[in-house]
């Protein structure tokens, strides 16, 4: 819609601001820009309050004297009621969902006693070997013949052992009452939780700090136990650790525990299921990859093994065409030279005999007459049949005249000699 100076001053001082630049599709900003490039004045900070409770306001007259281009503006009304509604609450993630399913139930299992009853035989356990550990190596009476079994990953100060197997004891009987269950590996003192069929690693640890009474606090060595707790939950991906803060106590803290035990199995399973997933898809790929490269293998060897055999035929084929052409050229060469005899009056039996020798030599590398000969095989028509080439007479000179002038090499000089 389109609305001119006196419009849009008369629409700015109906409504609040907030109001009506939403309604014009507009932010604040948006609409106070249109006002100022159009003198038109905006109610001040505060207007709109002092109207609601009934508090005199001073209404700011439009000014006539007016001198801008501007006079009307372009504008366009928005049904609010289509716009898009965004939700600004934040869904809650799926172990806050599962802390508030726990407590929905039965959470008698997650209140951590004040006072240690070491009824399971895995707890007392521990607790013999955390008493056994406080004792120097050197001072035991059999420290090859432990009878302790199995014992909870649990590192802390002979003080707060009570209180560590307390709480640890209530982590164990809220996961049994949840249907899962602990697993010990004495070999490399590692605690398990057991939550459908996948095992994530658990311990406790109490923190140290440096000892200011000390000789010397700097070392390490002299750090003593200051009572803050750690339960380190530990698995491929990262470590999560729920401890004492100055305002909780790890006390408090079993059911989130306890729920992010339950929500990383249920992750650790579907990673796990993907991964073999994953596995198999590419053991499917590198098997296809394979039968393909075995089939590309097989047709270029089926490629070359045929384009041998065409190269083959190929070349049989241009070796039988060169011993025909030059069957050929020998036989144009003998009926030269039989012409050149025949003029030169020098034919006579021996000359006869040499042409019928040349002739069936000839039909012998003929490929369309084939005859046998005597002294020359198969192999002879592709190794004899290129021509000799001719020597220099200075290389010559111990051959005999009868050598250099032959019936072929120098018929002219021959005859010339045999006259």
């Amino acid at each position: 819609m389109k609305l001119t100076r006196k419009e849009l001053y008369d629409l700015v001082w109906s409504e609040p601001m907030t109001s009506l630049a939403k309604r014009l599709g507009l932010s604040d900003n948006g609409l106070r820009k249109h006002c100022k490039s159009m003198n038109i004045p905006t109610p001040p900070v505060g207007y709109w309050s002092k109207l609601e409770h009934g508090k005199p306001v001073e209404v700011t007259p439009l000014s006539e004297n007016y001198e801008g281009k501007k006079t009307t503006v372009d504008l366009r009304e928005v049904d609010i009621s289509k716009e898009k509604q965004i939700d600004l609450t934040p869904a809650p993630n799926i172990k806050t969902i599962r802390e508030l399913e726990i407590r929905q139930g039965d959470i008698s299992s997650f209140i951590v006693p004040e006072v240690l009853y070491a009824k399971d035989a895995l707890i007392i356990d521990t607790k013999e070997k955390h008493r056994e550990d406080m004792i120097p190596w050197s001072q035991r009476k059999n420290p090859y013949k432990s009878k302790i079994k199995d014992s909870l990953d649990i590192y802390v100060g002979e003080k707060s052992i009570d209180r560590a197997l307390c709480i640890f004891s209530t982590i164990i009987n809220a996961l049994r009452f949840r249907g899962y269950d602990i697993k010990i590996d004495n070999k490399k003192n590692i605690t398990y939780a057991l939550i459908k069929e996948e095992e994530i690693q658990i311990s406790l640890s109490e923190r140290r700090k440096r000892n200011p009474e000390a000789a010397n606090p700097y070392d390490n060595n002299n750090n003593i136990f200051c009572g803050e707790f750690h339960f380190k939950i530990s698995s491929r991906r990262d470590d999560v650790v729920f401890k004492d803060t100055p305002h909780t106590r790890l006390e408090d803290k079993i059911i989130a525990i306890v729920a992010y035990l339950e929500v990383r199995a249920e992750e650790i399973k579907e990673e796990r299921i993907a991964e073999e997933e994953r596995k198999i898809r590419q053991a499917e790929e590198e098997r296809i990859r394979r039968e393909i490269e075995v089939k590309e293998c097989e047709e270029r060897k089926k490629f070359e093994t045929e384009r041998q055999a065409e190269l083959k035929e190929f070349r049989m084929m241009f070796n039988m065409a060169e011993r025909l052409r030059k069957a050929n050229m020998l036989r144009q060469y003998i009926a030269d030279y039989e012409e050149y005899l025949r003029t030169s009056d020098a034919m006579d039996d021996k000359a006869m005999a040499k042409l019928d020798w040349a002739r069936k030599k000839a039909d012998w590398l003929d490929p369309f007459i084939d005859l046998e000969d005597e002294y020359l095989n198969e192999d002879d028509k592709d190794q004899r049949v290129e021509p000799i080439k001719t020597e220099s007479n200075a290389r010559h000179s111990s051959t005999t005249e009868t050598e250099r002038y032959n019936f072929w090499s120098s018929p002219y000089r021959w005859f010339n000699k045999k006259r």
